[in-house]
């Protein structure tokens, strides 16, 4: 568990990370070479805080920080009131501009003295402080950028999307119908990555995943299975249909439905067991959280952030469930899984069904499967 000094450096990282991104992607759609340069070192810089190791991260952030105090502190003495810190001219008063790069600067340094994890090894090995370290890091963002430059600032977002979706819009085939093909493929996937950095940019930042996935996820399904809160079956994403933890998830524990009258695998038992195939401490399940195949009518995939903690115990740490394999025996007797007799059980999954789950589906011998 986090201490509340490492979640606030968590926050504080995060916070400065995403001024950098904003700042250099502000600087990418201005004119001149040399200010785009500096934005794409900016938003590298700003990428890494958020997907690099903690400590060392924080380190770097204060230090980029501790330059920017430099500069705004040598604007003070020669007079200079113009900051063109994100992306065009503003009227920014040198020791405010100081005082606050200064204030992350010092918020970094003590993340880096506490060990603050950054927001991917959150991701991957904290995921409970998932439900508030992203909102945080971005209220503190924003609310540094108003203070930095005030609200104005917050409308220039608007002028640099339509700067850089403009400037994109560069056809490579020639004639008619290709000239309108292009354009329209092109600003259908502007759109979409736009809309998953202004609607979910941390997600979209940090899971591996498509712009659509992070875009389109069980948080915009009003209904179908997606929404019911169950995640969904392991044979339903893996290829072939196979039924087993996928590449770069473990048991992680399991529980039982007592109770199974369905005509699928298990039929003949009448009792399912259910594996729940949890993402490898660490290492991020591609895709991130998402519904199956993209869409509200199945169930959720790698969301969960849940462990009975029955299998692999050696395995530290919670993390998301990312799909369920289902056996026939209890999981205890099947030496491949490594699991404890320790019982756990939910009838409400005895009425769960997946067509990859269809005879002739088998379980197969030593580690389930089909």
């Amino acid at each position: 568990m986090l201490t509340w000094a490492e979640h606030m450096g968590t926050v504080a990282i995060s916070g400065g990370a995403i001024l950098l991104l904003w700042a250099g992607v502000s600087k990418l759609a201005g004119p001149g070479w040399p200010r785009r340069v500096t934005g794409l070192v900016e938003a590298g810089v700003g990428v890494a805080v958020l997907l690099g190791p903690g400590r060392v991260v924080a380190a770097m952030l204060a230090g980029v920080f501790v330059v920017f105090v430099l500069v705004h502190t040598r604007g003070a003495r020669i007079g200079d009131v113009s900051c063109d810190c994100f992306g065009e001219q503003e009227r920014v008063g040198a020791i405010r501009a100081a005082t606050l790069t200064g204030v992350v600067a010092l918020l970094a340094a003590g993340a880096a003295a506490v060990g603050s994890p950054s927001m991917r090894e959150v991701a991957s090995q904290h995921g409970t402080a998932l439900a508030w370290c992203p909102a945080a890091a971005l209220v503190l963002a924003f609310a540094w950028r108003i203070a930095f430059g005030g609200t104005a600032s917050l409308a220039r977002v608007a002028d640099v999307s339509g700067m850089l979706l403009e400037r994109g819009v560069t056809p490579r085939t020639q004639g008619v119908g290709g000239d309108l093909i292009e354009r329209r493929s092109f600003l259908l996937r502007v759109v979409v990555v736009g809309s998953a950095l202004a609607t979910v940019p941390l997600r979209y930042v940090l899971y591996p995943g498509s712009a659509l996935a992070a875009v389109i996820g069980p948080w915009d399904c009003d209904g179908g299975s997606c929404s019911d809160g169950y995640t969904g079956f392991c044979c339903e994403i893996n290829e072939g249909g196979v039924n087993a933890c996928p590449t770069g998830s473990f048991a992680g524990g399991w529980w039982m439905c007592t109770d199974y009258a369905g005509r699928k695998l298990c039929s003949d038992q009448g009792v399912r067991y259910y594996v729940d195939c949890n993402a490898l401490p660490g290492l991020g399940f591609p895709g991130g959280c998402r519904c199956g195949q993209d869409s509200c009518t199945n169930r959720r995939i790698n969301c969960n952030v849940f462990r009975y903690g029955q299998c692999n115990t050696n395995i530290e740490g919670t993390t998301a469930v990312v799909c369920r394999m289902v056996v026939c025996e209890n999981p205890s007797r099947i030496s491949d899984l490594h699991c404890s007799s320790a019982v756990s059980v939910d009838d409400a999954v005895c009425g769960q069904e997946a067509g990859c789950l269809e005879p002739p589906a088998v379980e197969l011998a030593g580690a389930g499967g089909v």
